[in-house]
């Protein structure tokens, strides 16, 4: 390695742990240059809303006012913790979303968010830095996506505890993480847990009395908790009986010992996936004043500075004229609901087709929400072999593979397979064999 004499040593061990040629992309960009290549082939790696033409999924109202900015708006530079109308009407728009009896208490409890570049990737960054030391433990679910990996594990050096989210039945439960949590408590001075909902990779969320249930255990906790709420994908979902939002609302104003952050961002809140735009909020356990509010938000703005200096002004600008003009914020919301309706129709018909198949290799999750079908394996194949020979057969999937953690299973992205291509896709995906 002709960088040897010069890397620090987090250089080295980034170059060391992180592997770009394993993982989504990898297995996206092959599955992207099949699809060049084969015109059949069904692309179900991608975790971006496509439309059935497999153009991306947008909201045309976001389209045409980025195509109206003016120069100053897009291209100068952005308030360093967000400008400050797009950081209250993203507020807005994110309580708007909780039920109506939730809402005083969330505004109440938390921070304006501060915006940050880099996605909402930037934002588990920032959140990881400033709450976590090298070596404390955070508790993430076996059910994860691989950059949570890098980020927090392989860059951070955080110690890695793994809860099972995802039991061998496929169902969702808090059990083991409220197990783990217990033993933390007497071995750690404080300790963080990483939440994602909808999930990634499983597609799974949690209904209220699941949610209560871990919310009754750490109203009693005697150390810090660091709650990290990784909203991506939320409001994506399809059951009547599942949280509709993030749990963030019920997961503050419980303890002292606990703060709760919320990261999310535009990628799918507004389908800008390139959009590269991202929130961090803050809730606390118990009310604080104002003054303490804004000295907290000074303080994370301080990290995102350090970071990344400023995020995008020009989405920022486009979604405040959006989110503050009421007859356009009525109209993308109507065209957000198109979308979730499409994305419906697509969770249905593949719940439907697989239970319809029985594999002696693969076990379908009880997913409920995302953008994504996630399927245990059965017997001790690897997932990777199992999407290796899927990839031959003409469906793009990702095999999600953690031998250390127990994770062995196939992620099907459903959001970007049309509803007529559907059947073929699952029938190839039951194909497998031992």
């Amino acid at each position: 390695m002709i960088l040897d004499k010069y890397l620090s040593t987090k250089g080295r061990q980034i170059d060391e742990k992180v592997n770009l040629s394993a993982g989504t992309l990898a297995w996206g960009l092959e599955a992207k240059k099949r699809t060049q290549k084969e015109p059949d082939f069904i692309n179900g790696t991608i975790g971006s809303a496509t439309e059935d033409d497999g153009t991306l999924m947008v909201l045309p109202t976001l389209m045409r006012e980025l195509q109206e900015l003016t120069a100053d708006q897009l291209f100068a530079y952005a308030n360093m913790r967000g400008q400050n109308e797009f950081v209250q009407a993203w507020k807005k728009d994110t309580l708007e979303s909780y039920p109506i009896n939730l809402r005083k208490k969330a505004e109440k409890l938390s921070t304006l968010p501060i915006t940050v570049c880099g996605g909402l990737t930037g934002g588990l960054t920032i959140t990881g830095q400033l709450f976590l030391n090298e070596n404390d433990v955070l508790l993430s679910p076996n059910s994860r996506w691989g950059n949570v990996d890098n980020v927090f594990y392989k860059n951070q050096n955080l110690r890695e505890v793994t809860y099972n989210l995802v039991d061998k039945e496929g169902n969702l439960s808090f059990s083991d993480l409220i197990s783990k949590l217990k033993e933390s408590e007497k071995t750690e001075k404080r300790v963080g847990v990483y939440l994602n909902f909808p999930n990634n990779p499983s597609g799974i969320s949690p209904n209220l009395e699941q949610i209560n249930k871990f919310k009754e255990y750490i109203q009693d906790i005697k150390i810090p908790a660091i709650i990290i709420l990784d909203d991506a994908y939320e409001n994506y979902v399809y059951e009547k009986d599942v949280l509709d939002h993030s749990v963030f609302p019920y997961l503050i104003g419980i303890n002292d010992n606990i703060i709760t952050i919320k990261v999310d961002g535009t990628s799918k809140r507004f389908c800008a996936y390139g959009a590269r735009l991202g929130n961090v909020s803050l809730g606390f356990g118990i009310e604080r004043s104002e003054e303490e509010k804004h000295q907290v938000r000074e303080t994370i703005a301080k990290v995102a500075r350090t970071n990344t200096s400023s995020a995008p002004r020009g989405i920022q600008e486009a979604l405040t004229n959006v989110l503050t003009d009421s007859k356009k914020y009525e109209q993308i919301k109507k065209e957000k609901e198109r979308n979730l309706q499409i994305l419906t129709r697509r969770y249905k018909l593949i719940k439907k087709l697989g239970e319809e198949e029985e594999n002696q290799i693969l076990k379908p999750v009880n997913f409920n929400s995302g953008f994504f079908s996630y399927y245990l394996i059965k017997n001790q194949q690897s997932a990777s072999e199992i999407s290796a020979k899927l990839m031959e057969k003409g469906l793009g999937t990702v095999p999600f593979v953690n031998v250390k953690n127990g994770l062995n299973g196939v992620r099907v992205a459903f959001c970007s397979i049309s509803e007529q291509r559907m059947e073929q896709a699952i029938n190839m995906l039951y194909s497998i064999d031992i």
